[in-house]
């Protein structure tokens, strides 16, 4: 270092002796002047290097550990761009939708890479990749093999980098960065969100004005705008859990709509990001409705939700396709009931009640043989959804309060199957809710707490706004039943309060 002349600053592009002594290549080609007139042998090709990540227990400065899960025990430098060619690339990782059904069949019509090339990634991007696909993916659904945000999402995010759907994936994981403590992500998180927005406004407006053939790629781009709108609806979810949720949400169900008119034409992974769409805005759309806001599309969503596929519905939700259309058909009802303010009930209203209630309790959910391996969780799920469909319905079709009798023996039930509830998924969220906000007594204390309990733990599992936001009202709720028990009997506890829609799916 002593024998470098002042000012003079080293390249990376010098030849390799010269960065081995040091000193400033003058890089002439083939030779340079230092190589030759030292008689050195002089090369400019990369050389490959291995480093071997040590860590070490006594220092003071370590790894946080969400970092940790992006580095293997070997990392590799000064590589090129062969290096990541599809012939020379080998992994024991295959990502999949719903792996043994569409590995192969993707292979040959998805335009979708199965990996997306390292070198094309900066630093910073590269880590919040690897935080999404290996931190925050894994813990979204319940089984591991079907997996729409790892095997669909971002395959589509990797093949086009420079669209809106790449942009949100980064923004979504700034953003549950910055949620854990990690405040230099927060100005990383705004840039990647307004990058994906005027992405997502400039594909829309292609579309809309036909400046994209869908024989060139305006089906890839209507797949860019539904998987964006899906992430940007995640993130406001995860951010704050505001009503701007709503306003992608709102989007997405026209602009599905016109996509499935598609259908037919679509490559199998282009049919399972239609799938996973539709089920994703519908679970959200009825699944709101019960928290206090009925919204726009509720009473329209159930013939929507018989299109999608069984399997899909099960995986995404945790429970039945039909269980959903139940959950759909007591909004309607409610809805109904509050236009005509009738009591008691018409005739044809309480038979319509009376079905719904006795398709609740013959409900038999299947778990298929697809989901083997978490078939437990799902069953456990699938019954404390059931459960608390009834105890929605008695809520907020008949009024019932949680002193009745017959809510007292279902919200029992349900309490019994919410200690097995796994946190590993926010699945669990919507049962939750329900039971703490019409089944649990003022003088139920222990039932309180177990509940709180499991919102925390599930709130340490991914920090979610809508975890947070569902326990404030859950709070206000118990506040108001303390305070005027005689004035909060039933569902119309929750109607009118300035919560705004609260995502619960």
């Amino acid at each position: 270092m002593g024998n470098r002349m002042k000012g003079e600053v080293r390249t990376r592009s010098g030849c390799r002796k010269c960065r081995e002594r040091r000193v400033k290549c003058p890089e002439q080609r083939p030779i340079c002047g230092h190589c030759k007139r030292l008689g050195f042998d002089c090369r400019y090709e990369v050389k490959l290097s291995w480093q071997h990540v040590v860590l070490c227990g006594n220092s003071q400065r370590e790894l946080p550990d969400d970092l940790l899960v992006s580095i293997q025990s070997w990392m590799f430098l000064n590589m090129d761009q062969t290096d990541f060619s599809a012939d020379s690339l080998q992994t024991n990782h295959r990502p999949s939708t719903r792996a043994e059904d569409f590995e192969d069949h993707f292979d040959e019509l998805a335009p979708y890479p199965r990996y997306l090339p390292p070198f094309r990634l900066g630093e910073a991007e590269s880590y919040l990749w690897s935080y999404f696909d290996e931190c925050m993916a894994p813990s979204i659904v319940i089984d591991p093999g079907f997996n729409p945000y790892r095997h669909v999402v971002l395959r589509m995010a990797a093949h086009s980098q420079e669209g809106p759907l790449f942009q949100c994936v980064l923004a979504a994981a700034a953003n549950q960065l910055q949620s854990i403590g990690r405040s230099e992500y927060q100005s990383v998180m705004w840039l990647h969100r307004a990058k994906a927005l005027r992405l997502l406004r400039t594909h829309i407006s292609q579309l809309a004005s036909g400046e994209t053939s869908y024989e060139a790629n305006g089906g890839f781009s209507k797949d860019q705008v539904i998987a964006s709108t899906i992430m940007l609806t995640f993130y406001e979810i995860s951010k704050d859990c505001s009503d701007a949720w709503t306003v992608h949400a709102n989007f997405a169900r026209s602009f599905l709509t016109s996509r499935m008119r598609d259908l037919g034409n679509l490559t199998a992974e282009q049919e399972a990001l239609l799938y996973f769409a539709v089920t994703y805005f519908v679970s959200h759309d009825i699944l709101a409705a019960t928290g206090g806001k009925l919204t726009e599309a509720a009473e329209r969503v159930t013939e929507t939700c018989k299109l999608v596929d069984k399997s899909t519905v099960l995986a995404l939700t945790g429970c039945s396709r039909d269980l959903l259309i139940l959950i759909s058909e007591i909004n309607q009802m409610s809805s109904e009931i509050g236009r005509s303010h009738r009591k008691p009930l018409p005739v044809r209203m309480q038979q319509r009640r009376d079905d719904v209630e006795r398709r609740l309790h013959q409900l038999y959910q299947e778990v298929p043989e697809e989901f083997r391996s978490c078939k437990s969780e799902f069953s456990t799920v699938a019954e404390v959804k059931r459960l608390s469909a009834i105890l929605y319905l008695y809520a907020r079709i008949d009024g019932a309060g949680p002193h009745e009798p017959h809510m007292i023996r279902v919200t029992s039930q349900i309490l019994s199957l919410v200690p097995k509830i796994s946190i590993r998924t926010h699945t669990g969220l919507w049962p939750l809710f329900i039971v703490a906000t019409l089944g649990i007594r003022p003088e139920c204390d222990g039932d309180r707490k177990l509940l709180l309990s499991r919102l925390a733990a599930l709130q340490q599992t991914r920090q979610l706004a809508n975890v947070k936001k569902a326990r404030k009202i859950i709070e206000d709720v118990w506040k108001s039943r303390d305070i005027r028990p005689e004035e909060s009997q039933g569902w119309s506890i929750l109607h009118g309060r300035r919560h705004g829609t609260i995502s619960l799916a």
